[in-house]
């Protein structure tokens, strides 16, 4: 079920059953810990995860990712991390109502850390509509990995959200959305782990940020 990414980090996923999208988690090994980020259910989960040795954390980039994070947090007893910007209306509607919350900068199991992700008022967010608020987490691998705001395309190219979700996207919130998190991206970040889409493993994605930056200039 779970396949490898980089070593030690293994991903899986699941069709979205409300829309058209893939749902993708990711399992990090460190040692003798394991710690699962957006973690999509499926039937054999917690039984490929309890041949692991279980698990010691939960790690959501966005509220709208709670996924499969409540079963697993009851099944093996762990902590589920959520964002301190998630909503707790969506939260206690996902049966999460024990959660520790994290900010940008706070410590995280496996020395993972923490940059929010914020598209400004008014190209996102409201309270009527979706919006765009997440965390991307930075492995000390020079990995990021994002919730919502970009993946990797079919053929392995960057997109941002809401590249992957609309066709044909809303260029000004695609470019709002690039300017976000090509700003917060650490230089020596080079792979691109995503709750959707493909991963983009072994390329240089400061270039590829860079390209998209020229197109959008050019446009």
């Amino acid at each position: 079920m779970f396949r490898p990414v980089l070593p030690k980090i293994w991903r899986w996923e699941t069709p979205d059953p409300e829309d058209h999208w893939l749902m993708v988690g990711h399992l990090i090994q460190q040692d003798d810990r394991v710690i699962v980020i957006d973690p999509p259910m499926t039937p054999t989960l917690p039984s490929d995860l309890w041949t692991l040795g279980g698990i010691e954390a939960i790690i959501l980039t966005t509220h709208d990712h709670t996924r499969g994070a409540r079963y697993l947090a009851e099944y093996f007893q762990c902590p589920v991390y959520v964002p301190e910007q998630a909503r707790a209306e969506t939260l206690h509607q996902s049966g999460l109502h024990h959660v520790q919350f994290y900010g940008e900068g706070d410590g995280l199991p496996g020395n993972i850390s923490a940059l929010r992700c914020r598209i400004p008022y008014p190209i996102w967010q409201n309270e009527e509509a979706p919006y765009l608020d997440e965390m991307s987490l930075i492995l000390p691998c020079h990995v990021v990995v994002s919730g919502d705001i970009a993946m990797g395309s079919p053929n392995g190219h960057l997109w941002v959200c809401p590249e992957g979700f609309n066709d044909p996207a809303d260029i000004q919130k695609v470019q709002a959305v690039f300017d976000v998190f090509q700003r917060i991206l650490p230089a020596n970040v080079t792979t691109l782990l995503a709750g959707h889409g493909t991963d983009l493993v072994g390329t240089l994605l400061q270039e590829m940020l860079n390209r998209k930056s020229i197109g959008f200039s050019s446009s």
